[in-house]
Parts: C-alpha cells; sequence; structure tokens
C-alpha cells in the first residue's frame, strides 16, 4: 500500500517531496500500478503520433494530390498546369481544414470516421477546387473532373478504412499505464458517476485525442476506487494543488445535475490557474433531439434541436424545392390552364380555394388549390362531419356531396395540389414533407403529434405514398415523424419517386 502523494507523484513524474503539500489528513489513496518514467515512452510516442499523422489530413492531402497526378498523367497536358494544379489543391483544403468551423475540444489529430464526413468534405473541397480552376481559365475537361473525382473517392474511402483499422489497434492496445508515456496531453475529469466513466471510455477508445486521464476526483466519493485502470485522486478541491504538481492540460467537469452548484468554483479555479475546463454535464438527456452549441445574438446557448441541422444537406433541398417547383410550374402550365378553365365552367365560384394553414412550429399561410367543392362547402361541414372516415381531429370522407364532379377528378389525381407549387416557390412548403394541417386541428393535437410542424410542410410525404386514406390519424403522425427522425435527400427522393405512381394510379380521393 503506498501513500497518496507517493502515487500521484508517480503518475506526474516527480520527486515526493515536492507532492507532500498536497497531502491530506484525511485522506488516503494507492494506485496499484506501477508507473514508469516518461522518457521510456518516447519511442511509443513517435509511433503513435506517425500511426496517427498517416490517418489525417495530411495523408488525405497526399492521396488527392495522387489522384490529381493520376488524372493528369492519363488525360491532360502536365507540366507546368499540374503542379499549378497541386499547389492549388494544396491551398483549397489547408482553407478547407482552417475554416471548417469551431476545433473540436481536445482534437489533435483531424481523422475522419465516417463515409458521410469523408464524402462531405471531398465534395466541398473539389467544388471549390472547380471554381478556382474556372476562375483561371485552366484546360479541365469533364472527363478529367469525372476520372479525378472517381480516383480520389476510392483513395479517400480506402484511407477511412485504413484508418478505422489503426484507430481500432491504438485503442486495443491502449491501458492507463501505456497512455501515461504514449500521450502528449493529459486531463483530470470531475465526477465518477455514469457520465464521468462515460467520458472516461471516449477518451480511452479515441486514440485520436492524444490525452492521458490522469485521475478522477469527486465530492462524495472517497477511499479506493478506480475505473478501467484510472484512480479516484481526490476531492475537486485539490485541483489547485495537483495542477501546480504537474501538467494538466484539461479539466473535464462530468458532475452529476444536483453537483452543478459545486462546479463554478472548480471553472474559477481553472481559469484562475490558465487549464482548459470544459462542463460535459447532462442538465437533460433527450430522445429524439439533438444538443448543440450555439450563441444567441452573442451570447452563449444550448440548443436541443429536434430536427437534422445538416446545413448542406437543407440548402440543396431548398434548391430542389425551388428550382424543381418552377420547373414544375412551366412543364404542368397548359395542364394548368385547361383546369382553370374547366373549373371555371364546371361550377359557379372561384377558380382557386385559399385557405389557412399551418407550416414550420405552426407558422399560418395562406395554401392554394383548385376549387373542387361547392361555394358553400364550409357552412355545410356540420352536416357532414358525422360521416367522417378518418379518426383523430381531421376530416376525410371518400363520397363527400360537396365536391363537384370535376373535383372528384381533380381529387383522384391530384390535380388540384399543383398551384401548391405557387407555396413551394415562395417558401411555405417543401416538394417533400407533412402535409399542413388546419389551425383547429393543430389545437386538438397531442403534445407528441405537434413535432409534425418542426420541418417545413410539403406536398407529398410518407403518408401519400402508403396508403392515405387506407391510414389511421395516429399512423399518419408516426409516419410523419419518421419522416422527420430519418430525413436524408435520399428519403426525399424515394419518396418523389413513389409519389409519380400514385399519382397515376388515381388514389387521391
Amino acid at each position: 500500500m503506498t501513500t497518496y502523494e507517493e502515487s500521484v507523484a508517480r503518475v506526474l513524474e516527480i520527486p515526493s517531496p515536492v507532492i507532500e503539500s498536497v497531502q491530506s489528513d484525511d485522506f488516503n489513496a494507492s494506485f496499484e500500478t506501477d508507473y514508469r518514467p516518461l522518457k521510456a515512452g518516447v519511442g511509443e510516442r513517435f509511433r503513435r503520433t506517425l500511426a496517427l499523422i498517416s490517418c489525417g489530413h495530411v495523408s488525405a492531402t497526399a492521396l488527392s494530390m495522387a489522384a490529381m497526378t493520376f488524372t493528369s498523367i492519363l488525360f491532360g497536358p502536365g507540366g507546368i498546369w499540374l503542379w499549378d494544379a497541386l499547389i492549388c489543391l494544396v491551398a483549397v483544403r489547408l482553407v478547407y481544414v482552417l475554416t471548417r468551423g469551431p476545433e473540436p475540444v481536445l482534437r489533435r489529430f483531424l481523422i475522419r470516421k465516417t463515409v458521410g464526413r469523408v464524402l462531405v468534405d471531398e465534395t466541398k473541397i473539389t467544388v471549390g477546387f472547380l471554381a478556382v480552376a474556372f476562375l483561371l481559365h485552366w484546360p479541365i475537361t469533364p472527363t478529367e473532373i469525372a476520372a479525378y473525382v472517381i480516383a480520389n473517392t476510392a483513395l479517400q474511402l480506402g484511407l477511412l478504412g485504413y484508418s478505422r483499422s489503426v484507430l481500432r489497434f491504438l485503442a486495443g492496445r491502449a491501458t492507463h499505464r501505456s497512455s501515461v508515456a504514449a500521450c502528449s496531453r493529459t486531463a483530470i475529469i470531475v465526477g465518477t458517476g455514469k457520465q464521468a466513466t462515460a467520458v472516461a471510455d471516449m477518451l480511452l477508445d479515441s486514440p485520436e485525442l492524444d490525452t492521458h486521464v490522469l485521475g478522477f476526483l469527486d465530492h462524495r466519493r472517497t477511499g479506493l476506487w478506480r475505473y478501467r485502470d484510472i484512480p479516484l485522486i481526490g476531492h475537486p478541491d485539490r485541483l489547485t494543488k495537483i495542477v501546480n504538481a504537474g501538467q494538466v492540460n484539461a479539466v473535464l467537469i462530468a458532475v452529476e445535475t444536483c453537483d452543478l452548484p459545486n462546479a463554478r468554483s472548480i471553472l474559477e479555479t481553472a481559469e484562475e490557474m490558465g487549464v482548459n475546463s470544459y462542463l460535459l454535464n447532462e442538465i437533460y438527456s433527450p430522445d429524439v433531439a439533438v444538443l448543440r452549441p450555439e450563441f444567441l445574438n452573442g451570447t452563449p446557448a444550448l440548443v436541443w434541436r429536434h430536427v437534422k441541422e445538416n446545413r448542406f444537406a437543407l440548402f440543396v433541398k431548398q434548391a430542389i424545392d425551388r428550382l424543381g417547383a418552377l420547373a414544375g410550374l412551366v412543364v404542368m402550365s397548359p395542364l394548368i390552364l385547361l383546369t382553370a378553365i374547366a373549373v371555371k365552367l364546371d361550377s359557379a365560384g372561384p377558380v382557386f380555394f385559399t385557405q389557412v394553414r399551418c407550416g414550420r412550429n405552426g407558422r399560418p399561410f395562406n395554401l392554394y388549390k383548385f376549387r373542387t367543392m361547392t361555394v358553400d362547402a364550409e357552412t355545410r361541414m356540420s352536416e357532414v362531419w358525422p360521416k367522417n372516415e378518418m379518426s383523430g381531429p381531421v376530416f376525410k370522407l371518400k363520397h363527400d356531396p360537396r365536391v363537384t364532379r370535376l373535383g372528384r377528378i381533380l381529387r383522384k389525381f391530384s390535380i388540384d395540389e399543383l398551384p401548391q407549387l405557387v407555396n413551394v416557390i415562395t417558401g411555405d412548403m417543401s416538394l417533400v414533407g407533412p402535409r399542413p394541417p388546419l389551425p383547429q386541428e393543430v389545437l386538438k393535437f397531442e403534445p407528441w403529434q405537434r413535432r409534425k410542424l418542426s420541418v417545413q410542410p410539403g406536398l407529398t410525404c410518407i403518408w401519400q405514398v402508403s396508403g392515405r386514406n387506407d391510414v389511421g390519424f395516429e399512423d399518419w403522425m408516426r409516419m410523419d415523424l419518421e419522416y422527420i427522425d430519418q430525413w436524408s435527400l435520399w428519403l426525399d427522393a424515394r419518396i418523389l419517386a413513389r409519389t409519380i405512381p400514385t399519382v397515376f394510379k388515381g388514389t387521391g380521393m
């Protein structure tokens, strides 16, 4: 059994007398591990660093240059143009890395771990490079662009597989003993609860963070305790003395919610001593929402977002919405004109029917449709409501007596919805999204059902291509929430592709 000051001295690799000031009369702890001097791990640290560098953006840049060289040799003129292109490519990649957003916490090596991240990064970098090439009038043909994109994507995905293997290998070798010498940074975790141990797991299983956990501090726990060979080294009051005794790069505060008031003194101590501190407390653990640190007009704020926040994908979606709706209006203009004439001749009343609907977050907007009912349809609602065939607060009646003869045909093939392309162009709606409800329907929604208003409403969604009126109201709502939770551009494309045959089948009534 060793005393507390001797144990900490071993961890920090400093003489025991220096640590005597850390000792408290009422606390002793022991570390059963005999830590080796840091200098014995110089070779291991060098090999580890070299392996991590080979997985990061340096290797990604080298592979992009190799793809560019291959393309130039295969198709391009080579020579001076190739050197210019390579220099430009390196510059674009460097600018992208430096401006891609806030620096990730404790991240030393920028290593991509997902296919999506690789594809997004490479797409943006390629677009930037092509923009420069266009401005400089470089002789690049579509064939060369395609060859470069294919070669670069293949190499980058190969690097992704290699990186995953290296990270798994390093994480498998990592132990508390070896990471003392192998890592260039050290951190202290405040707390010993579920979140604190999860932070420890994340650090031990993420070699690219290059961070060794010195130990845990806790407000309540005393005595001998350790997690995955990481020991408890005392009460948070000892933070000043521990930081003074050796290297501490970060203080990770992962206390329980009830201990949040005590976190202030830890933050003040870390700030006074110039050590970065990170508050990881989970005030609220959402089931659906995603927590994002953001700024409210310059004021730091934690935001729980209930929809996916992929700016690039959302930009593409908005562009497709506006351009697609505009193209739709142009292509369908003959049908729209003929329908307008037919509606006017079929029955008395206006050609278009305008109705207030609820958009994103309940914002009201005017939805446009071709009129398919008689002009007194609203006043006759009480007459037909007892015949409602849909559960919940919505009204659906297959053989509604208020619908005109032409209206039945327009509804059957969803032609009455064509004016809503104008709503898409104005930004009130999207091509794909949950159908916008009436305000009186929203008032009767259960809390979980109102979440369908968290995204832009659309012309078509999962409900429209999955049975429509044959689906109950609650299943309809669950389909809308499924769309929100699983949204992607690929999902939108699939829904649009399924909508076309659905329209031609005439199942819109």
